[in-house]
């Protein structure tokens, strides 16, 4: 049986206060809020990349490829040139989903933050400001269609600028998440992470999460092999 999860903590009068503090979105965040979003999404484009490079399906098609363009024509200097035209092929394909998320985020929730997130009780969109500059986001909204009696809240678009990396600007964010959740009556929370995001993986695992599955969010990221992780969070009552 998994083990019980232990419930968010709150700070306790006489801890230092970080560096930071977080704080529900405002209208004047927008223009820094969605250059983090924008540039943290693009951002994994090269570590995709690089994923996708290493599995077989490309090394097939980076050797064979121009192997069989030298068979077929004769012409080394061809077979040279295909090379990076097919290097070139992979990073658009790798390019797509991750703009295709930002420009379907862009005509959807993050269009209009407040509406989005801050109109229901059961919905919220944090910042974390530093010496009065946003450099964290995250935000919450419940699940539609789960199964009856269950309560679930998903965790979204959590960034951190990476100049403030290591600070636990990213774990805060994510304790705010999991605070709500609970004060919410909310018994779970679930996030999706890109198989190769690491930090993240990290951050989650510390707070509680636990991977539930290994699954491709839609064909366009079948197309390029990169799975997200999914994990899940058991929120603890609150009586």
């Amino acid at each position: 049986m998994r083990p019980k999860r232990p419930g968010p903590r709150r700070r306790q009068n006489g801890e230092s206060m970080a560096p930071y503090h977080i704080r529900k979105y405002q209208d004047q965040d927008r223009e820094a809020v969605m250059d983090m979003f924008i540039q943290g999404l693009l951002g994994h484009i090269p570590s995709g990349f690089f994923h996708l490079l290493k599995k077989p399906r490309s090394f097939l098609l980076l050797l064979g490829g121009p192997g069989a363009l030298y068979f077929a024509s004769g012409s080394l200097l061809l077979s040279l040139l295909a090379f990076p035209g097919i290097l070139a092929l992979l990073w658009l394909a790798v390019r797509y989903p991750f703009n295709w998320y930002v420009d379907n985020a862009l005509h959807t929730d993050m269009r209009d933050i407040r509406k989005s997130y801050l109109s229901d009780r059961g919905s919220c969109f944090w910042v974390a400001e530093s010496e009065g500059k946003v450099v964290g986001t995250v935000c919450a909204c419940p699940v539609q269609g789960v199964s009856e009696g269950q309560k679930r809240l998903e965790l979204l678009h959590l960034r951190v600028r990476p100049e403030q990396w290591g600070k636990g600007i990213a774990k805060s964010l994510t304790q705010t998440v999991l605070q709500f959740a609970q004060d919410q009556g909310y018994d779970v929370v679930g996030v999706n992470v890109l198989c190769y995001n690491y930090p993240a993986q990290r951050v989650y695992e510390q707070m509680g999460f636990w991977k539930t599955h290994v699954a491709f969010d839609s064909l366009k990221w079948r197309v390029v092999a990169i799975p997200f992780f999914y994990y899940e969070y058991s929120v603890p009552s609150s009586l």
